[in-house]
Parts: structure tokens; sequence; C-alpha cells
């Protein structure tokens, strides 16, 4: 345990394969020493790779960094299928050989680029009336569907060994890549399972970025130095620089306008999350605009941003407080 007061910020873990998620985040926490910490995103027990840890005061910025798109490098078996839909589960081999050609692989990938609509597999944490898949499946109960709606930006074959299936897939989050494996083998009639799974990426996060845990637990006095601050992980969101004299009221949660911004960058699209910094650039809160009608565009204010559509800032997040 380390003997800081509180940290505070976001680190990037490489997790290695055989752990939960939540047992990554139990690990952080003796490490740590306090029990204000999660995750971002769950990676199943057989996958490895990229998880965003908050810790302290940042896991208030957790619900910011969910929603983006991630990249994943893996294997898929074909001529079986699993109970889980990955090397965990039961496999029962199949009748139907795999394809000889890489082509007709291929084929099979792209058909499911785009919007999709998604089977959960059996075993997974998703629920329905209030139970998990998984209950469902380990009573030997029926499982209800619950299908969702994923987006499948890139599947790529990256080599083709038979039986096995070299990839790499860009997916929303969301996406069950053991699904996608299931998918493949059914498209293909000869059933299909994922071996193996590395997320390599979580929107402008790349797995060389971060700490394989083993080293954090065998060093944790690195946690505190490998720490990221809150403005950098929110790098993805358009920010605004307020004025200093609204400061105080936006560490207590009100509403601010377009003239109490001195600066923004980015494009404020009305009902997204916003970063608001102070002059020196501490983040202060995430907001999301609305525009104001009744008073249409800026007038000419010593603070004014010129030109500007009048909005209204409401808060959705105070990072810090005064």
């Amino acid at each position: 345990m380390t003997t800081q007061t509180q940290l505070n910020g976001i680190v990037l873990v490489n997790k290695p394969s055989g752990m939960t998620s939540h047992d990554v985040v139990d690990s952080i926490r003796r490490i740590a020493g306090t029990r204000r910490i999660g995750h971002t995103g769950t990676l199943d027990p057989l996958a490895e790779g990229l998880l965003i840890i908050c810790i302290g005061p940042a896991t208030r910025v957790s619900q910011f960094l969910l929603d983006r798109e991630k990249v994943y490098e893996g294997r898929i078996t074909l001529g079986a299928i699993s109970s889980t839909y990955d090397a965990e589960g039961e496999i029962r081999e199949q009748d139907r050989e795999p394809p000889d050609e890489a082509e007709t692989v291929q084929r099979a990938m792209v058909v499911q680029l785009g919007e999709q609509t998604q089977l959960p597999p059996p075993y997974s944490a998703v629920k329905v009336r209030g139970r998990k898949l998984y209950e469902y499946a380990r009573n030997g109960e029926p499982i209800p569907q619950k299908p969702r709606s994923v987006h499948i930006s890139r599947f790529d074959l990256l080599d083709y060994e038979p039986p096995d299936v070299i990839f790499e897939a860009k997916v929303s989050t969301g996406t069950y890549v053991r699904s996608m494996a299931h998918d493949m083998g059914l498209a293909l009639g000869c059933g299909a399972y994922l071996k193996q799974l590395t997320r390599t990426r979580i929107g402008s996060f790349a797995i060389e970025q971060s700490l394989p845990l083993r080293a954090l637990l065998a060093e944790p006095e690195h946690l505190p130095h490998a720490l990221m601050s809150v403005t950098e992980a929110l790098i993805h969101l358009p920010k605004v620089i307020i004025n200093p004299s609204v400061e105080p009221m936006i560490l207590n949660g009100r509403s601010f306008t377009t003239q109490d911004v001195l600066e923004f960058d980015g494009i404020l699209d009305p009902g997204k999350p916003i970063l608001v910094l102070n002059t020196v650039g501490r983040a202060l809160s995430v907001v999301k605009a609305e525009s104001d009608p009744q008073n249409g565009r800026c007038s000419a204010g010593e603070n004014a941003i010129m030109g500007a559509t009048e909005m209204v800032f409401k808060p959705l997040r105070v990072l810090a407080r005064s």
C-alpha cells in the first residue's frame, strides 16, 4: 500500500489474461490505499490489454470515458463452437471443415461491418429482467435474447492459418468480439469461437502507453508517477476556458453562459459533454451546452466571444470543489 495522502488521476493498465477486470481494480486498490477506484470498460478474463483505471476524485469522469471506440487484435478458431463463444467454454467440434481460401473468410467478416444488431453471448453480464445472462445459462434455464445496436468500423483479416483467423477489429462500446467470432462461424457454416484477444486501443489511448499490472504490483511506488490528469484523460472533449470571476459559481454546480467564456477549443455540440477549464488549465467541471433563443447572438461585451451563438452551459459533473 502506498503512503500518499490521496491519489487523483487516471492510469492505463495492461491487464493480463486470466484475471477479471474487477481483480485488476482490487489490485490497484491495495496499491493506492483507497477503495475509490473504478474502470471504464470490462475485459473478459480470457482477454488481455488496455484497461483505463480512474482513482480518487478522477472517478467522477469515468462516465465520459465509456463511449470511446475500441481496437482489438486476436485469433478466432474455425471448425468448432463454444458454449461461451470463447476458449473458456465447452468446445464442440463441428462436422463441416473450415474453408481453404482466405477470401471466403474475409467475405464473412465484411458482412459484419457497419451498424449491426448483435446478440450478446449467453455467458455475459448483460441483464434481462433483473438477472445477468450467465445466471440463466448456469442454471440451465432458457436464455432470453436481448439484441443491442453496435457499430463495427473494421474487421480486418491479418492472416489465415487454418483453422485460425488472425484479425484486427475496431468497434463501438458494448460490442462483444466473442459474438463477432460466433457470428462469423454461423456465416461460414463451420462454427467459430474466440481463442485469444488483446485490446490495443481505447479512443486516443494505446496499449503502448499502459503499464503491465505485474510491474505496478512489483513496484507500487511508480503508481503516482503513472497517473494522468483529468484534463489529459478528457483530451477528446471540446473545451472552454472561463472567466475567473465565475469559477466559484461553476465549482458550486451553477450554470453559466457564453458571456462567461474566454476561449473555446472544438465544436460545442448542444447536449454533448464539454470540459470546463480555468485560465491555468485546471479542470473544473463537465457541462453540456444548450442554445438560448431568448438572447440570440452574443452582444459585444468585454469578455464575449464575438459572433458566437448565445448558449447556456449546464453542469453534468463538477470535478473540483471550491
